[in-house]
């Protein structure tokens, strides 16, 4: 019984990651430069938060700017394989994964973000297969949670930056990183108890 809900949450958690990844993650938004100085400021005057008090929850301000605009702007998807066109658009989304990522090389992360939809599909087989291996969902409850920490990591670092460039998180971002976060404690679960039983 226990199982089967698990399973379900699982298979769940799957589609809420995949369909993350190909909704809108980042865009520029001019608009905000005057609020986000502002912003800025006031963080500077507080002396900063710890990046590590915003590693599971959004902050307020990040709730609010995710409805700004939420169809506009890039998609994981696209900052995975747009870098790869050589166009106008595809170095601007390079750029904005730069920014927004934390990557000082200009080559930020993009190639990796591919590894979100392959642990999201290799969690949809571990829970899918009646038999799967403990070991194999394991290591994707950990690839899952690693994935999510060093995502969030990066973007608590990066706030400030964020702020300044007029950069905005859109709703597909937080669904996919709390989506992979959830299947990774799934994975995790269902391979304890396998564990636990033998």
């Amino acid at each position: 019984m226990h199982g089967d809900i698990f399973r379900r949450a699982g298979r769940i958690l799957v589609l809420v990651t995949l369909v993350g990844f190909f909704l809108p993650w980042v865009r520029v938004s001019p608009d905000s430069l005057k609020g986000n100085t502002m912003e800025v400021v006031r963080n500077l005057a507080e002396g900063g938060r710890n990046p590590g008090s915003t590693f599971l929850w959004m902050r307020a301000e990040e709730w609010r700017e995710m409805w700004g605009d939420p169809a506009d702007g890039f998609s994981g998807f696209q900052l995975a394989f747009g870098s790869k066109a050589g166009t106008p658009r595809a170095k601007a989304q390079q750029e904005l994964a730069s920014v927004a990522l934390d990557g000082r090389d200009k080559r930020p992360l993009l190639g990796w973000l591919l590894l979100i939809p392959i642990f999201a599909l290799l969690g949809w087989t571990g829970l899918v297969l009646r038999h799967a291996p403990q070991a194999f969902l394991l290591l994707t409850g950990l690839g899952l949670g690693a994935l999510y920490a060093i995502l969030r990591w990066r973007i608590a670092t990066a706030y400030t930056d964020r702020l300044l460039a007029q950069l905005e998180l859109g709703p597909g971002w937080w669904i996919t990183v709390y989506g992979m976060l959830g299947l990774g404690v799934v994975c995790l679960v269902k391979g304890i108890r396998g564990r636990v039983r033998d």
